[in-house]
């Protein structure tokens, strides 16, 4: 694409938070614009690129991005005057939507106006977490790139090369990443910071709550069922501390992310029969060898339908401690 005359009239880069769409929103606008570009994007040396900076400032480009929670209409009504004017030193101009699925109604319509009749030489670069929360009227004009996640593996060999923490701190950041490799650089990025500054203690403390998750699920292999409730509440416990952060969780977020983690530690116990399968918690092969001995392949699977299923009535407003409670008396039933 970077090799061709002109850029697609619209960009939808879709992927989970943290995974990159940004940064490649940015890479890719900075390469479109330069004149002199090459398939390894902008060349850094030419008077266009001159204007380009760090944070992504530049004349020919615009980003909006939601202020607080929202794209509104009156940004979009104002990137539209903006492209009543020729680019001043590109060859095109860009405007790029983070979050756009965060645009209100009215803010859609007003996109969905400009990208049907597009100005000459304006070009769209458009995020999101997924293509379906958009108007299939806005995506049937965009074409699509989709970013995968890294592997656990993957994370871990960049996060090496590139901090000076312990392995130990570097693995485990890795397999809470979930692949996402802005996620995993933010902690540890916070983690060589102070742990008296609020960034650095904020990401110790997620870290903290994490590690206390995993806890939690490394006693299922060998609770009994009257640990239950105690792990439960511990289990409660652990996600409220998971509360804020980097994305500002909801308590119930908060809840459902903690969900989340264990159906990958029971998906890992499955995945334990297939030798060349990647683990997402692979330090902590010996816990779920212990789950996997403990109850047979089908129970597990059933039991990850169960944890969906929890999953799916604490975001739909469900009380936590009922909700929770079922669910690890399910867990431990032999």
């Amino acid at each position: 694409m970077l090799l061709r005359p002109s850029p697609p009239q619209a960009l939808l880069i879709v992927g989970m938070t943290g995974v990159g769409k940004r940064t490649l929103a940015r890479s890719l606008a900075a390469a479109w614009l330069c004149p002199e570009r090459t398939h390894g994007g902008h060349c850094q040396r030419c008077a266009v690129c001159q204007k380009w900076s760090e944070t992504g400032e530049h004349p020919d480009l615009r980003v909006l991005k939601p202020d607080p929670d929202q794209i509104k209409i009156d940004a979009v009504r104002e990137t539209r005057q903006w492209a009543n004017f020729a680019p001043a030193i590109a060859p095109f101009r860009f405007v790029i939507l983070e979050e756009a699925h965060r645009l209100n109604p009215a803010a859609a319509n007003a996109l969905l106006k400009t990208l049907e009749e597009p100005p000459p030489r304006y070009h769209f670069i458009l995020t999101a977490p997924a293509s379906d929360l958009l108007l299939q009227t806005i995506l049937s004009r965009c074409r699509i790139v989709r970013l995968g996640a890294l592997t656990t593996e993957g994370v871990y060999q960049h996060l090496r090369a590139c901090f000076d923490l312990p392995d130990a701190m570097l693995q485990t950041i890795a397999e809470f990443s979930e692949g996402a490799i802005g996620r995993a650089i933010r902690w540890a990025q916070a983690l060589q910071t102070p742990e008296s500054e609020s960034k650095g203690k904020s990401a110790h403390n997620e870290l903290d709550a994490l590690q206390k998750l995993l806890q939690v699920f490394a006693r299922l292999g060998t609770a009994s069922l009257e640990e239950a409730l105690r792990l439960a509440y511990d289990f409660r416990e652990a996600c409220r501390a998971l509360e804020g952060g980097a994305e500002d969780r909801s308590p119930r977020a908060a809840l459902a992310l903690g969900l989340e983690y264990l159906i990958q530690w029971y998906r890992d116990s499955l995945a334990l029969n297939y030798p060349d399968a990647r683990l997402r918690f692979a330090s902590h092969r010996q816990e779920l060898n212990m789950l996997a001995r403990r109850f047979a392949p089908a129970e597990r699977m059933r039991d990850l339908q169960t944890i969906t299923e929890a999953r799916r009535a604490i975001l739909g407003n469900a009380n936590a401690q009922i909700v929770t409670e079922h669910l690890f008396i399910q867990l431990l039933r032999v």
